[in-house]
């Protein structure tokens, strides 16, 4: 390992910081070959991404989807003879136009507007890019496009003229480029395409979804477990294939995906790192449950320090690895408590979600008690169907990837159980596998290893329910709170908060979101009192509404590598 100096958190940015960049929309162009790695399904999934039909690629948060829809995008576009013309739309902040639902301004015409021109603002950026392109004389400018999106965005939808901007307008456009350049159809790449915060904009958004599918156009939108809702008339299977890309944390194929992700990210640097410490890698990689982006970020808090993590003789320091296991666990957990913030209604829910997961971890703890590692398990199952209420937890937990669904099996007279995996790293940090109070990375590595049984312990939505002291009347649906002093509204349709007399005024999950102190994002203490101490931001909307970036690389020891994340943060959170 190198002997230069090794710089802090809120130190200079180290050369290869920007190797670290945990989400793939971040990445320079220039850059994204060099730093992904091929996914274990990747050929099946970018074959069904770049062919005809509407696709679904399904997971959790971090797990990929983005990188192989960029990776689509990017094949199909160096294509020797563009056959196909790749569009690629990131609908992250789809949620900015969220507040128009709550003022009733016709938010479903223009949601759908704002869509249609987002798409129209994709092509443009894919045309930009391709040589000699022809394009029809109807295109719309792309001043005028984003200015209008900026508009509705704003919620200033008085002057935005966007009445020709319909579904049938851009398959018309879309259908004249083609015929102009000889191309046989268009493949439209929807990146975090569902925002289940807003239940009807993503109701609308399948209704567009489905519309916009045509012999010529073929959708693929990257959605959400669990948590997604579709609309009435939107049915999975039947208006669109489901895609599921969540690599599954076991096998030799899964420790060489995550090795290779290592070795690309350390490719030029000093640090040495992955073939003098693989097994400490291994058990950080199924620590991190088949989530790239938590893998990465225990990698880049290796490179950002790594006298902390190094012993004398180059090899990593056990005790401090296995208290870095912990983060990947600690990531899915923050993304399961945001629901709280991004749901309130179902605030319930998440609060117990908590005792639940405590029940199923103890489950599977008290299950592998004296049994030898090579016959723990990581699984539990529940009898189905499951509990109303305890399905719409173990659907946040999909979300947050703090379990993977295994399948169903029958049990014979004891009935069908849905089979689920626990997350790793709370399996190691509570001693739910290898129980010993001194405990060795090769241990665990034994139990991970080890072949999967069909024996892992069986229960039932009551006994889940009693253990947690839960009840029905435990989950409740709550309604807004009073903007002035929090107090819960008693009615849907109370005008004044009981409490306080203040007018009660239409409730909108983004502005309530944006609205947070910065306190609330994914990054560390310190650098967002550095934020605070060195600039004017102190709200989550200060961060979105600086679009270049430059108030943020302004701070001192905040350069291109940190402000991405700073970013990526406060769009992770209102998305």
């Amino acid at each position: 390992m190198s002997t230069r100096r090794i710089t802090a958190e809120l130190g200079d940015e180290l050369p290869f910081e920007v190797n670290f960049i945990e989400q793939a929309e971040y990445i320079d162009t220039d850059s994204f070959a060099e730093l992904t790695i091929e996914h274990p399904k990747e050929e099946s999934i970018l074959r069904k991404l770049m062919g005809g039909g509407a696709k679904l690629l399904i997971g959790p948060r971090g797990c990929g989807k983005s990188t192989l829809m960029l990776k689509a995008f990017y094949q199909m576009l160096a294509s020797s003879s563009l056959q196909v013309l790749p569009v690629y739309v990131n609908f992250k902040l789809a949620l900015k136009v969220e507040p128009l639902y709550s003022k009733g301004a016709n938010a479903p015409f223009w949601f759908k507007g704002w869509l249609t021109l987002k798409v129209i603002e994709a092509l443009w950026n894919t045309l930009e890019k391709v040589k000699n392109v022809k394009m029809p004389e109807s295109f719309p400018k792309k001043e005028f496009v984003e200015r209008t999106i900026l508009k509705i965005e704003a919620g200033t939808t008085e002057d935005a003229e966007i009445e020709k901007f319909s579904i049938s307008f851009l398959q018309q456009i879309i259908d004249d480029t083609l015929e102009l350049n000889n191309i046989s159809r268009c493949v439209l790449l929807i990146d975090d395409a569902a925002h289940a915060f807003s239940e009807k904009q993503q109701e609308d958004f399948f209704d567009f979804f489905r519309a916009v599918k045509s012999k010529s156009i073929s959708p693929k939108a990257a959605v959400y477990p669990g948590i997604t809702s579709h609309s009435p008339s939107f049915q999975v299977g039947h208006d669109a294939e489901q895609i599921d890309v969540w690599v599954k944390p076991s096998g030799e194929d899964y420790e060489i995906f995550m090795l290779q992700l290592a070795r690309k990210r350390f490719e030029g640097t000093h640090v040495r790192l992955v073939d003098e410490n693989k097994d400490d890698l291994v058990f950080l990689a199924y620590c991190s449950f088949g989530i790239p982006r938590a893998f990465l970020s225990m990698l880049r808090a290796i490179y950002n320090s790594p006298v902390s993590y190094f012993n004398a003789d180059g090899s990593l320091s056990k005790s401090k690895i296995l208290l870095l296991s912990r983060s990947g666990k600690d990531m899915s957990h923050r993304v399961y408590s945001s629901l709280e913030a991004k749901l309130p209604s179902l605030k319930s829910y998440v609060e117990n979600g908590e005792f639940i997961y405590r029940v199923l971890l103890d489950n599977i703890k008290e299950f592998n008690t004296s049994k030898e590692h090579s016959e723990q398990t990581v699984q539990f199952g529940i009898r189905s169907p499951l509990e109303p209420n305890l399905e719409k937890v173990m659907s946040f937990y999909r979300y947050a990837g703090l379990i993977m669904p295994v399948g169903e099996f029958s049990r014979g007279e004891s009935g069908v159980f849905s089979v689920y995996e626990l997350h790793t790293g709370y399996l190691v940090s509570e001693n739910a596998i290898v129980s010993r109070r001194t405990k060795s990375i090769s241990l665990f590595l034994e139990v991970l290893r080890a072949k999967k049984h069909k024996i892992w312990p069986r229960t039932f939505s009551n006994k889940i329910l009693e253990v947690a002291k839960l009840s029905s009347s435990d989950f409740k649906i709550s309604l807004p709170q009073c903007q002035t002093c929090g107090t819960e509204r008693p009615t849907p349709e109370a005008r004044f908060c009981p409490n306080c007399g203040a007018r009660l005024k239409s409730s909108s999950a983004y502005e309530y979101l944006a609205d947070q102190d910065i306190a609330v994002l994914d990054i560390s203490p310190a650098m967002k009192e550095r934020i605070k101490r060195n600039s004017q931001i102190r709200k989550v909307r200060d961060i979105l509404i600086d679009i270049s970036r430059e108030q943020l690389m302004s701070i001192k020891y905040i350069k291109k590598a940190r402000a991405v994340k700073i970013v990526g943060a406060a769009e992770e959170y209102v998305s």
